[in-house]
């Protein structure tokens, strides 16, 4: 797992450590030219050129600019509100099918009245075959996924707008919010995924209350990991973790009725490392190191079962781990 987001943070740190020096130095600095209390008799025979006549003032400035610089290295950074946009702006909804063109009118000859030949009868047109019958939410999603096996993205997108057209469960709902956050966040559009996942979360909230099973749990669990990978993305980490705890415990609920879905055993697995990776971030190294151990332990249970399908995963968890426990170990 990568972390994306460590290089940032220590930017962060380093420009918090140069504010709080810098503004000691200038703090310090003015108090002593100033004349300020006992330290500043020392200075008192510094030549300040030009600006000799204000020495105070200027001293004053210094330790007021220092004070200043002190001040924003400790304050914590304030987040930037989300500026509002229209929702899912990303390109889902279908053009409008362009209505059919009437064929211009062709006038029929007429026969002379003198022509005793009758017109033969019109043969009979064949009955037309029924339109198709609209795809259910069910089929369009197994089409979705097909698709996105495919990388057809384009064809995606309108299975998408045509999915949301027909949800109306919170079930639903819930799903195709999920799928569009999912689209959105492949495509850079993080404000659009974050709304998306928030819808996701709601209406998975309402399945969950009205029907307390492992399928809802699930359905909230994967909701809420969008919620976690977005607030991740953009540095809010504390939203994360919150979000990848609760989706934890929602998976870990399940008991051990998950140990024969290995899709279920799978997400439990990503989810603990991406905890983990969160609680490092944090400096909570042994609690990361035992969540990663815990995932490795159901990688290793999924790769003997399904090495091909599941071999890469634990061969990515066991070097993840291995450089964990190199870290910690140092």
């Amino acid at each position: 797992m990568g972390r994306p987001f460590g290089s940032v943070r220590g930017n962060v740190m380093l420009a918090r450590l140069v504010g709080i020096v810098l503004g000691l130095i200038l703090a310090t600095s003015g108090y002593v030219v100033a004349g300020w209390g006992s330290l500043g008799t020392w200075a008192a025979h510094l030549d300040l050129g030009p600006f000799e006549p204000h020495r105070s003032n200027v001293g004053m400035a210094a330790a007021i600019v220092g004070g200043v610089l002190i001040a924003a290295a400790l304050l914590p950074r304030r987040r930037p509100k989300r500026r509002k946009r229209a929702p899912m702006a990303f390109g889902l909804e279908l053009e409008p099918a362009a209505a059919p063109v009437a064929a211009p009118s062709v006038a029929t000859p007429v026969r002379a009245a003198a022509d005793p030949v009758q017109a033969a009868p019109a043969a009979p047109q064949p009955p037309q075959a029924p339109p198709p019958k609209p795809k259910t939410f069910s089929e369009l999603r197994a089409h979705l996924v097909s698709l996105s096996r495919d990388e057809a993205w384009a064809e995606a997108a309108r299975t998408l707008s045509a999915m949301r057209t027909l949800a109306r469960s919170d079930e639903e709902l819930a799903i195709v919010h999920r799928d569009l956050g999912d689209f959105a966040r492949a495509q850079g559009q993080m404000d659009d995924a974050a709304e998306a996942y928030d819808h996701a979360v709601y209406y998975a909230r309402q399945v969950r209350q009205a029907r307390p099973t492992d399928d809802s749990a699930e359905l909230l669990a994967g909701a809420l990991s969008g919620v976690g990978d977005v607030a991740e993305a953009e540095g809010r980490l504390d939203a994360a973790l919150s979000a990848f705890e609760e989706a934890l415990a929602l998976r870990r609920s399940r008991g051990g009725r998950e140990a024969g879905d290995p899709t279920a055993q799978r997400a439990l697995s990503v989810n603990l490392e991406r905890l983990a990776d969160l609680r490092e971030d944090r400096g909570h190294r042994m609690r990361a190191l035992d969540l990663y151990r815990e995932s490795y332990d159901i990688a290793g249970r999924l790769a003997a079962a399904d090495p091909a399908r599941f071999g890469p995963d634990l061969a990515a968890t066991r070097a993840r781990l291995s450089e964990l426990e190199a870290r910690i170990s140092t």
